[in-house]
């Protein structure tokens, strides 16, 4: 039984496999965090034009 968890502990069979799905696992959460910090500069963005665009005073035609 020792034997097998020392061999078992040893094999290092897949390990490739888990530090790679690690490294993808970070490289998303930055790109996710990225994302996030993008689409709130764009919502202040397009709410600044929105709110410049109200300010506009539109005539009424035919009156």
């Amino acid at each position: 039984m020792l034997t097998t968890l020392k061999a078992f502990i040893k094999d290092e069979r897949g390990s490739q496999f888990i530090e790679n799905g690690l490294w993808i696992g970070l490289v998303v959460l930055t790109l996710a965090g990225a994302g996030v910090a993008l689409a709130k500069t764009i919502n202040s963005k397009y709410g600044a034009i929105n709110t410049e665009i109200n300010k506009v005073t539109v005539p009424t035609i035919g009156q």
